[in-house]
Parts: structure tokens; C-alpha cells; sequence
């Protein structure tokens, strides 16, 4: 990551949710609770790429019926945030730096998630969900711009997101992030991604939690 960039307006940040914002998964763990363990064996195609995102988060929806939503809400409350996410925040507010949650999971347990933490108002590009007589229906808003492997591409944001001079920061965990990395000029990972770029010799920084990009962008930004 260059140190003093020209214009802190020259960065755009991009983030994913489940594993980095959120401290657990949130969607598997919900699609595992509510199926009693059914939705490991999608889970497990989709991690071995014979099915991809899309056709694992809706069988993983089948698995599930009679939800209510005072079932659902207790669960959702029942996850946490990274503590060091909302100082991150403030410190993108303060600086003008553009930030976008993108995520291959369901804007129906980010928004409460987020929102429970005062954080509501964060642009959220993800697949839409919403319950329908106990069961979960998924919409795919961004699927025409599928690179077929995911429902929501990340790659696709960080494209029509950034702007000619800008420089895109990437932050991120687990698979869904890979078609993001291409596109990033800077990464932080951890978990999955982690390895993933070390096996693929590809520039990274390293993160265990918020804290630790906040300290660095103060530095780089200062």
C-alpha cells in the first residue's frame, strides 16, 4: 500500500461481510441451524466447485420451512461484529473514502446486523432475501453480471465501482472473495483468502481484525 497517496479521495475501499465485518459466518451458520445440519452437504459441493453460490444458497433455502420471523431476528441477534469495524467506519467517513459491502450472502441478516450496530446506513451490494410463508425466497439482483460462479460477483462492483485515478482496497475472507482479488490494487485478507494468495504468489496484507487496517490506513492517510 503506497504511503501519502495524492488525494485520500484516490482510494475506494470494498469489504465483505460474513468472516470479516461479522466475526462468525453468519449465513452458514442460519442455513445450518435451521436445516439441523442438512445444508453441510450443498455447502461441501459448492466448496468442491460442482455447484456454484447460487444453486448452494438456494438448495441450503429449501432445506428450511416454517421460520417465523421472531425465529429468525433471534438468531441474527445472536452474532457480533468485528469491535474495530465502527471505528473503520468513522475513519472512512472522516476521510471521504467511498466503502462497499459486498457480499455473496443475504442482505436479510446484514441490514439487521449492521443496523443494530448503528451502521445501517452502509451501501450493501448483496442477494436479496426475505421470508415468504417459513421460507426464505432469494432474490439475485446482480446475477446478469455473473462470472458463473458466483451469484453476486465481487469483481463486478469493484469494476463499475472505481473511478479512472482511483485505487480499489479489498478486504476480505473467504471464496467468494477471489473474483474481487483481480480487480483490487490492494488487498487485506485473512482465513481462506489468506491462503489463497499465498498459493497463488499474489500481494497481500495480512489482518486479524479491524483495528489492524484502521492503524494502517492512519498511517498511510496521515
Amino acid at each position: 500500500m503506497p504511503k501519502r497517496p495524492a488525494s485520500e479521495n484516490g482510494l475506494i475501499l470494498f469489504c465483505d461481510f460474513d468472516g470479516t465485518i461479522a466475526t462468525q459466518d453468519v449465513g452458514n451458520r442460519l442455513f445450518h441451524y435451521f436445516s439441523e445440519g442438512k445444508s453441510e452437504e450443498p455447502v461441501a459441493r459448492w466448496q468442491a466447485d460442482q455447484i456454484d453460490s447460487r444453486q448452494c444458497l438456494l438448495e441450503e433455502a429449501m432445506l428450511i420451512k416454517d421460520l417465523t420471523e421472531g425465529e429468525l431476528h433471534q438468531f441474527i441477534d445472536g452474532f457480533e461484529i468485528d469491535p474495530g469495524f465502527a471505528p473503520f467506519v468513522a475513519l472512512c467517513a472522516e476521510r471521504g473514502l467511498p466503502l462497499y459491502i459486498l457480499s455473496d450472502g443475504l442482505d436479510i441478516y446484514i441490514h439487521r446486523l449492521l443496523s443494530r450496530y448503528g451502521l445501517g446506513e452502509l451501501p450493501v451490494l448483496a442477494n436479496q432475501a426475505w421470508l415468504d410463508h417459513g421460507r426464505i425466497s432469494i432474490h439475485w439482483p446482480y446475477l446478469n453480471h455473473s462470472c458463473g460462479f458466483c451469484g453476486n460477483c465481487k469483481g463486478y462492483h469493484v469494476r463499475r465501482l472505481k473511478q479512472p485515478g482511483q485505487k480499489a482496497l479489498y478486504i476480505g475472507d473467504g471464496k467468494s472473495d477471489l473474483c474481487a482479488v483481480p480487480e483490487a490494487d490492494f488487498v487485506f485478507a485473512k482465513g481462506f483468502l489468506a491462503e489463497y494468495c499465498r498459493q497463488e504468489n499474489i500481494e497481500f496484507l495480512p489482518f486479524d481484525n479491524f483495528s489492524t487496517i484502521t492503524k494502517l490506513l492512519k498511517k498511510n492517510l496521515a
